[in-house]
């Protein structure tokens, strides 16, 4: 109840500040700014930004709100590109994908090309908020952790691999990089982040990184694994409808072997922070992808 409560508060946190940024564009087009709204705002868990709070209040040593402000920014940020590629993954040219978060796809909502710049304006406002951090030397480390997880090497990167390889056979490898590359890329840059803002040893930002991939990579593989049991909701069954041309964990290494992957990566993440201080929140994460494992 009180991790639940921890999360209602950070979501409405972020909320509250996006509506900041948001507001500040007063002379975009009105249908493009309808348009970041309508994505930005979706229902959801906000598991990138609250995974920024989450790693800066363990090193801070305490769960305050007041502490809060130094990550906001890049909360906020993260939040904004992890939009803008559901708005890009979501395209009939990308996925396809019809609805996200009970919402239509900004696509079908708006049109595609009214989409594709809600999209690009998501991203290079993320850059302007990163550029306010008060810390210039911060700011541009901040800057870097979002290209570099923005690019080849990163998210843009999987979706690339992704899509190529539609319809053909893929080794075990192949998937795994896909999946680490969208979420799991996107979770570290909340790490990172949190890390760079507070100053942390290279060692522990690694080990909070490698924490992150884990739980990114082990959420799509349970997303996997209930598909294949045909247990996930209307919304995800119409999208693996919709990759039915694309390799999933079950496919490639079976129901149980998938089953096992999952636990071990998540068994793993919790050994990697379980002797760090105030670590409720992180090892929320890994227990609530965990309860998921049929």
């Amino acid at each position: 109840m009180l991790v639940q409560k921890y999360f209602e508060s950070r979501q409405k946190i972020l909320e509250d500040n996006l509506h900041k940024y948001i507001d500040t564009i007063e002379d975009a087009h009105p249908k493009l700014k309808k348009t970041v709204n309508h994505v930005l705002y979706a229902e959801g868990m906000r598991w990138y930004p609250i995974m920024v709070f989450a790693v800066h209040e363990m090193l801070r040593g305490k769960k305050n709100v007041n502490t809060l402000s130094p990550v906001i920014p890049c909360a906020c940020a993260l939040e904004m590109v992890h939009k803008a590629m559901v708005i890009h993954s979501s395209l009939p040219n990308l996925n396809d994908v019809d609805f996200f978060y009970e919402k239509k796809s900004a696509h079908l909502e708006f049109d595609p090309a009214t989409a594709i710049l809600a999209g690009d304006s998501l991203i290079t406002m993320s850059y302007g908020v990163l550029a306010e951090i008060s810390d210039k030397k911060k700011a541009i480390q901040c800057i870097r952790t979002i290209s570099r997880t923005l690019s080849s090497h990163g998210y843009i990167g999987g979706e690339a691999v992704d899509q190529i390889s539609i319809k053909k056979n893929i080794r075990i490898n192949v998937l795994k990089y896909i999946y680490m590359k969208k979420m799991g890329s996107l979770l570290q840059a909340g790490t990172e982040m949190a890390c760079i803002i507070n100053g942390t040893e290279e060692n522990l930002m690694i080990t909070l990184g490698n924490f992150a991939m884990n739980i990114g990579l082990a959420y799509y593989i349970v997303n996997d694994i209930l598909g294949d049991i045909g247990s996930v909701d209307d919304e995800e069954q119409e999208l693996r409808i919709k990759r039915k041309n694309k390799a999933d964990y079950p496919g490639l290494i079976g129901l149980e072997k998938s089953k096992k992957t999952a636990e071990k990566l998540l068994n793993d993440s919790a050994r990697m922070i379980k002797n760090m201080p105030h670590n409720e929140v992180l090892m929320e994460f890994v227990h609530i992808i965990k309860d998921r494992l049929p």
